[in-house]
Parts: structure tokens; sequence; C-alpha cells
């Protein structure tokens, strides 16, 4: 991937590369998208334009971004690796996937301890007092 975008790289802190996502921060957003798709293209390679989505902290830009004639779709919230980005900076996103994700574990958890078909050991090896001790 190195030698693929060795000619678009520079010293600039707002460019950024996700692992399948590209966020690059800046004024001249869409100039630089578009130099990453022709590039990427002489490697028989694409950005996947579906999967790829605008987020912006600046609540009255109105523009939007365009590659290869196609327009961008513009998100409130970006996931990433687990973690979440909310467009005006805020944690509540954050907050509720933690605790959602708590919960679930939580539930798949619980309903092993409460299986009665889990051998007692196995029960507990997870740190779940079995009934009857």
């Amino acid at each position: 991937m190195g030698a693929i975008i060795q000619d678009l790289q520079k010293l600039v802190p707002w460019m950024l590369l996700y692992a399948e996502d590209v966020r690059l921060a800046c004024d001249d957003l869409e100039r630089k998208v578009q130099a990453w798709c022709d590039q990427l293209v002489l490697f028989e390679l694409i950005l996947n334009l579906k999967k790829t989505e605008n987020l912006t902290t600046d609540v009255n830009e109105s523009g939007f971004i365009k590659i290869n004639g196609a327009e961008l779709a513009r998100t409130s919230v970006f996931m990433y690796l687990g973690s979440a980005i909310d467009s005006d900076g805020g944690l509540k996103v954050e907050v509720n996937s933690r605790v959602s994700a708590a919960w679930c574990k939580w539930c798949s958890l619980s309903g092993v301890l409460c299986d009665r078909k889990t051998p007692e050991h196995l029960k507990s090896e997870m740190g779940g007092q079995s009934p009857g001790q």
C-alpha cells in the first residue's frame, strides 16, 4: 500500500488512513479524495463509494463531496474499530455503544450461567456461582 500512495503522501497532519476507510480533513477534500481514487485505479484497486461516508463537525457546511460524479453519503456518526465519533463532539453515541456491548455480553453470559444443561464445572470456571452452592 505504501508504494501505491507514496505520491499522495504529504506532511499534512490532517490526512489519516484507516484500514479500509480514507479520512481526509482539509479544505480541498474533494480534490484529494479524487487523487486517491485515481491513484488506486492505476493499481487496479477501487475506493468503495457505497461504504465511504462523509462526516463534518461544521453544522454550517452545506457542500458535498463528489467522486467520479457520485456524491458521498453524509453521516452524523462515524464508527471505527468499536469507537464512535459524533459530529457534534458529544459522547452520547460512544457511551450508548459501550453500554450496549456490555449488556449483550452480560446477556450471553447469564444465559450460559442459568442454563441447566451447562455442566457445573464450566459455570464455576466462568466466575459465576452455580445454583445450590
